[in-house]
């Protein structure tokens, strides 16, 4: 604000400003049909036709709500959402899945309460067991995991071995000494070091490892709801170790969904207030506050359903855009109320000459710097390597556009519907605090020499 004052201050006068704001410039033909475009849109803001509006308006509004309630927390594709679908990594990531157990896994941690126990509790048999039965309840489930391992599975295998390769000796006695014996089999000649993707170099503390064919949310959910219902039947406190869950790919993605989850609305509801409390004060009336939080709202919930209806899911990534939108839209409602109630004093307190007056002159800056934004954010979709940025770029694309048509529409059908009294105040913070009427007569001759002429 500052800089553009002492630009203007300091750069000479366009030669031109005649043909840009004055009456040589209301007679282009793309200023003609502006200011009969955001009079059109005045006219449906009040009247008969206002009636009609928001009746429109009420009904879509509902449909918006509905459908962006529905919107899913996290990932709704197979590999990463921030790259295209054909992008090296997302088919390495197909490939390994098609191929293979698959790169998403979910560990259930078993942990030793005492760190330091001397008999090792990675290898006694009350462990061992709750290992092989985690798995048992996961492989039996309804959606079983595509593979499991533990270091149970070393152990069956060692305790096999050394019994002749005989697979009748392939279970083990839920006694310390068969397990203890199995572990001996398995780690001699070795490291504790070669099992650490299963239990750690103590011993104490293990992992029972399950393989996903995707990270989908679908599939997330699904993988959570049996390993809880596993811990569940098999117990989470034990006398030397504590069964957790759980770590691994699919256990962060959830934990940063319900990140997301949890604070998505507290976000919302904290802009909300903010904007309500410096709203209230500014224009010295809650109403205005509520008012103008009403289109911003509107079209955080159109924003959401959009997101829905395109497969977007509302992650950590997407909840930026849709949060922004809010301290976004307010921006163009501040601009066109303060507009509605200078002009109420200047066209007899006849509001809806007053929104048309509003709408042709600040609805117009709203409208051009909408556009501008449009402009300049839309190639991000076309250009962008990564598909996080197009998504962004269309996410900010909708949210301008919707933020400039309910600002234009809503706010103004809205102050029609009330007619709220902090319009007949005339010490407010906002607007210009003068009596527009003397320009507003000037302005009304201009254009009746220009249409003469």
């Amino acid at each position: 604000m500052v800089l553009i004052s002492l630009l203007l201050a300091a750069l000479p006068a366009p030669k031109n400003i005649e043909k840009l704001v004055g009456a040589e410039a209301a007679q282009t033909p793309f200023n003609r049909g502006f200011k009969k475009l955001l009079e059109s849109i005045a006219n449906v803001t009040y009247g008969k036709r206002g009636k009609v509006t928001a009746v429109i308006v009420a009904v879509c509004g509902a449909a918006a709500i509905i459908t962006g309630l529905q919107i899913k927390i996290g990932n709704p594709v197979e590999g990463s959402n921030l790259l295209w679908d054909d992008s090296e990594y997302n088919e390495a990531v197909r490939q390994i899945n098609g191929n293979f157990p698959g790169v998403n896994t979910l560990e259930i941690v078993l942990e030793a309460k005492d760190q330091r126990n001397p008999d090792r509790v990675g290898r006694q048999a009350e462990t061992i067991m709750t290992m092989l039965q985690l798995q048992n309840i996961m492989e039996n489930g309804g959606e079983p995991p595509r593979a499991t391992l533990s270091f149970a599975d070393y152990l069956m295998e060692g305790n096999r071995l050394f019994s002749g390769g005989n697979p009748k000796w392939l279970p083990l006695d839920p006694t310390n000494e068969m397990v203890g014996a199995a572990s001996i089999a398995v780690m001699l000649g070795s490291s504790p070091k070669a099992f650490s993707h299963v239990i750690n170099f103590d011993i104490q503390n293990g992992t029972v490892s399950l393989w996903y064919k995707d990270n989908k949310q679908e599939t997330v959910d699904s993988a959570l709801a049996a390993a809880k219902k596993a811990v569940e039947t098999v117990g989470a406190d034990h006398d030397a170790f504590t069964v957790r869950l759980g770590t691994g790919t699919i256990a962060l993605q959830q934990a940063m969904n319900d990140v997301v989850e949890r604070y998505h609305w507290v976000i919302i509801g904290l802009l909300n207030f903010t904007i309500l409390l410096g709203c209230s004060y500014a224009y010295k009336s809650i109403v205005a506050g509520l008012i103008l939080l009403v289109p911003v709202n509107l079209s955080n919930f159109v924003l959401l359903s959009s997101m829905h209806l395109m497969g977007i899911g509302l992650d950590i990534n997407s909840l930026m855009v849709a949060s922004i939108g809010v301290g976004v839209g307010i921006d163009y409602g501040i601009y066109l109320l303060s507009r509605i109630c200078e002009e109420y004093h200047a066209q007899g307190r006849d509001i809806g000459r007053a929104n048309t007056a509003a709408l042709s002159t600040t609805g117009k800056a709203i409208m051009f710097t909408a556009s501008i934004m449009l402009l300049g954010i839309t190639p991000w979709y076309f250009l962008s390597d990564l598909k996080f940025l197009a998504d962004m770029g269309l996410l900010l694309d909708l949210l301008m556009l919707i933020n400039m048509v309910l600002a234009l529409v809503v706010l103004p059908l809205l102050v029609w519907l009330i007619n709220p009294r902090f319009l007949r105040r005339e010490d407010l913070l906002v607007g210009e605090g003068v009596d527009l009427s003397q320009y507003t007569a000037a302005r009304e001759h201009e254009e009746r020499l220009a249409h003469a002429l």
